[in-house]
């Protein structure tokens, strides 16, 4: 199981840097192939739940680093 957390750029000058995530399990088929799936059973919920919070941590330290990285505004927002 895994979370990619994907940064988007602002659309407009004065707008923020955004983050959002999508999580995906893999999974072994019968003939030994992988797949990837949005789908969860009972046993991965507690699994996303852990994964969810770190990947909450993360992007709360990828902000912090995009707001010490940008340049000081000018005025009033």
């Amino acid at each position: 199981m895994r979370i990619a957390i994907f940064r988007n750029e602002p659309k407009e000058e004065g707008d923020r840097v955004r983050f959002s995530g999508k999580l995906t399990r893999s999974y072994q088929d019968a003939a030994g192939k992988w797949h990837d799936t949005e789908y969860l059973s009972g046993v991965d919920y507690l699994k996303a739940a852990n994964l969810m919070q770190e990947a909450y941590n993360t992007e709360r330290e990828l902000r912090q680093a995009e707001q010490s990285t940008a340049p000081e505004s000018s005025g009033p927002a």
